[in-house]
């Protein structure tokens, strides 16, 4: 099943493989037989109980020939009423009649294995299937269509020409032949910066995936609990006048500049009364730790919590003077780069919230996401490591032997052929299709 399990509309099954037409025509009956069905057409079919011969569905069918196909084989959709009972059992039959279940990322492996699309791109499949906003969508979609792919195959294929003309160098030294030092370290260097910005890119794109986590800490009874429900816009954290309500860490999420932000509502950091204070407080300290950003709230009305400014000094954070409706304390109004907030008339949050989107798009993006790619862990780890290849083999072209620069310069083609699927064993494959889901 190529759609979620649960009541719907349609639900769409897909079979692949080269004897997909033979394996689901004994369930269809239709005027025209399923074997002469026109390529990448939608033909209304009606599905039969294959050994009775009993109606149990109307569907629509296509075929689609190989190699222009999604898996570059022979595939069958049928695109039935969305019944799980139905799906279930249709998909029963077709097993009966010679299939299997697939894997999880099967379809998407065996597209990559027949060329339909390289590694890259099929790791933004899955990019693409657990994008939670409308910037991580753009992103994946972009490196579906080979954003990233195209600029390591640019890289690749420079690697190469590189390659090869040193190698001539090294065998016919005589002979003026080649690659000459100074064009390949003008090459190498064009190379490693190109490689640092799209990592840099990546990085961001990764941010704008996953998201950031932003803990609101301070105080009992700053307010970070009448805060976090006015930024979610509506009721998640319980508020009450006594300090010391919130024990336990309440979530919430929200976009800002289409990054979605995990927001964490901790207990007051102060002097433990009890056990269960005790507890919680450790795990405000914990959800701080965890946390891309800091949103330390203060009570504007009282003087602020020295001990908690100087434990968050040297962590990425936003200062707020919550309460701002009321008399504002000297030493709090002396913290000029807090931003005040009331929750009660409204004022400042708009302010806040600019403040955060600003502070969001710093870690999501340098310059927009114009060109801007988005890259999974593995090809992060593999980018990190074809600069770190590309530094070496500039530094090697000036101060070693040629043969030491080719070793680099081989490693470094490596990185990028790994990134693009160029000789990956099976156990990679099994590692990155993994985490895929069921039909794709």
């Amino acid at each position: 099943m190529a759609t979620p399990i649960g009541e719907s509309a349609i639900g769409v099954i897909r079979v692949s493989g080269p004897d997909a037409i033979a394996t689901v025509a004994p369930l269809l009956r239709t005027s025209t037989p399923l074997a002469d069905f026109a390529s990448h057409a939608l033909r209304r079919v009606r599905v039969i109980d294959p050994k009775s011969g009993e109606l149990l569905d109307d569907a629509l069918c296509a075929v689609m020939r190989a190699p222009r196909s999604s898996t570059g084989e022979d595939v069958v959709e049928l695109s039935c009423h969305g019944s799980p009972a139905v799906l279930r059992l249709i998909t029963l039959w077709i097993v009966a009649s010679g299939a299997r279940l697939a894997t999880p990322g099967e379809f998407t492996r065996r597209a990559f294995l027949n060329g339909r699309l390289d590694l890259a791109q099929a790791e933004a499949v899955a990019l693409l299937i657990s994008a939670r906003t409308d910037r991580a969508v753009a992103l994946a979609a972009r490196a579906l269509a080979g954003g990233l792919s195209d600029q390591v195959r640019g890289v690749w294929a420079a690697l190469v020409d590189l390659i090869a003309g040193l190698e001539v160098v090294l065998d016919f030294p005589e002979e003026q032949v080649g690659q000459d030092c100074v064009t390949a370290r003008a090459t190498v260097a064009r190379l490693r910066d190109d490689v640092q910005r799209w990592l840099t890119s990546a990085r961001h794109g990764r941010v704008v995936h996953d998201g950031l986590t932003l803990a609101l800490v301070g105080p009992p009874n700053a307010g970070k609990s009448s805060l976090l429900n006015v930024m979610l816009g509506h009721d998640r954290a319980i508020v009450s006048p006594l300090a010391g309500t919130t024990r336990d860490v309440v979530e919430g999420t929200l976009v800002l500049n289409g990054v979605p932000v995990r927001l964490l509502d901790t207990a007051g950091i102060d002097v433990a009364r009890d056990a269960v204070e005790a507890e919680g407080i450790r795990r405000s300290r914990r959800a701080m730790e965890e946390s891309d950003l800091l949103l330390v709230v203060l009570d504007g009305s009282i003087p602020p919590a020295s001990r908690l400014l100087e434990e968050t000094a040297s962590r990425a954070r936003v200062l707020v003077r919550a309460k701002s409706d009321l008399p504002v304390h000297r030493e709090a109004a002396a913290l000029s780069d807090a931003v005040p907030a009331s929750t009660v008339t409204a004022g400042g949050l708009e302010a806040l919230r600019e403040r955060l989107q600003h502070e969001v798009e710093r870690r999501a993006a340098a310059a927009g996401d114009e060109g801007g790619v988005i890259a999974s862990l593995r090809q992060i780890a593999l980018l990190e490591a074809l600069h770190t290849a590309l530094v070496a083999s500039d530094a090697a072209l000036v101060n070693a032997p040629l043969e030491a620069a080719l070793v680099d310069l081989r490693e470094a083609l490596a990185h990028a052929g790994a990134i693009l699927g160029v000789d990956v064993g099976d156990a990679i494959l099994d590692r990155i299709f993994s985490t895929f889901c069921l039909g794709k």
